[in-house]
């Protein structure tokens, strides 16, 4: 019955699949482990941080994206780890929120600009 279950995963489940199943039993310093001999792997740049006219409000954002730089500190401002905010913006990768958290730490005034508009945009709604 083993032998059929493990051929029946195998077949029936991607590698994707089978990793995220088992993420749930890490505990959190293996899972941190596991994310960082990952990403060690790919020397991951990130994308560059780029404004553009009509997209985004022309806020600061990631290139190829509709990902504002506000929104990602805000969710660091939230409580949000690295970690969950890559788990639930899976195409985003660790390059990129460090290119986010450099550009926060050289245009803190700008970007605490974009959370208070936003939030007052919300509120306004």
């Amino acid at each position: 019955m083993l032998q059929w279950s493990r051929i029946f995963t195998k077949t029936c489940m991607t590698k994707l699949q089978q990793a995220e199943a088992l993420l749930p039993q890490l505990s959190e310093q293996e899972a941190i482990s596991l994310f960082r001999r990952f990403f060690s792997r790919h020397k991951d740049k990130g994308r560059r941080i780029v404004r553009t006219s009509g997209v985004c409000g022309g806020r600061a954002r990631l290139e190829g994206t509709r990902m504002p730089v506000w929104s990602l500190v805000y969710h660091r401002f939230l409580g949000f780890t690295d970690w969950e905010i890559l788990y639930n913006f899976p195409t985003m990768t660790p390059g990129d929120l460090k290119n986010a958290w450099r550009y926060y730490e050289a245009n803190k005034a700008e970007i605490d600009q974009d959370i208070r508009e936003n939030n007052e945009d919300e509120q306004t709604a």
